[in-house]
């Protein structure tokens, strides 16, 4: 594991998040002037031995938008929502178990559009380890949790072109035991390796060709 993702160094790396996110799209070209609906994700960290691991879950097939893909707990804001930190804790309660109380929260890392048609931020928190996380069979088939140091290593990662309304973007892959985390949680990750790693956080890489 390499010093940079030694659990207390990204603790204190972590520490230096706002509430505001440390990176956010204002303008996306292919995406001007079309409504975007809020919703927030949380990246839940915790500490499994000597190493801080991710928590992932994946969608079962039978769900209409995002069937089978990765992706980090969360959803759109609802009503009662009074900051989007709260959406993404409340989803992550109803979709994995984690009671809101026991999340510590960093702040805010990302904020994105999706072709999907949500503008969403993403949450970084940490619970303690061991923890009993039950999945809900309605939003989660399963749930996996990866560790920082794979992640970050590159025989587990690529970056792909692909286009979508004239805009051409890179798309980020990551690889762990037969599960593909990539599209938009993809590129969250790669914010945040490049945070914790103290590389310059580059929205150029998303504008048009």
């Amino acid at each position: 594991m390499s010093s940079r993702f030694a659990p207390e160094r990204v603790r204190q790396r972590l520490g230096e998040l706002g509430w505001e996110p440390a990176v956010h799209f204002d303008r996306v070209p292919g995406l001007e002037g079309r409504p975007l609906r809020e919703a927030a994700v949380l990246a839940p960290l915790c500490q499994v031995g000597q190493e801080l691991h991710l928590v992932f879950t994946e969608r079962p097939d039978s769900m209409r938008q995002h069937s089978g893909e990765v992706s980090f707990p969360g959803g759109r804001r609802d009503p009662g929502d009074d900051r989007l930190r709260d959406t993404a804790l409340r989803e992550a309660h109803e979709e994995i178990g984690l009671l809101p109380g026991d999340v510590q929260l960093y702040g805010s890392l990302v904020r994105m559009p999706t072709i999907s048609g949500y503008e969403v931020t993403t949450f970084v928190g940490e619970f303690a380890h061991p923890y009993e996380l039950v999945a809900n069979p309605a939003e989660i088939e399963e749930m996996f949790m990866v560790p920082l140091g794979h992640l970050a290593d590159p025989a587990f990662q690529r970056v792909e072109k692909r286009s979508w309304d004239g805009v051409s973007y890179d798309l980020h892959f990551y690889e762990f035991e037969g599960h593909t985390i990539w599209g938009a949680t993809g590129y969250m990750v790669s914010v945040l390796l490049d945070f914790l790693a103290g590389r310059r956080l580059d929205e150029g890489r998303w504008t048009a060709k």
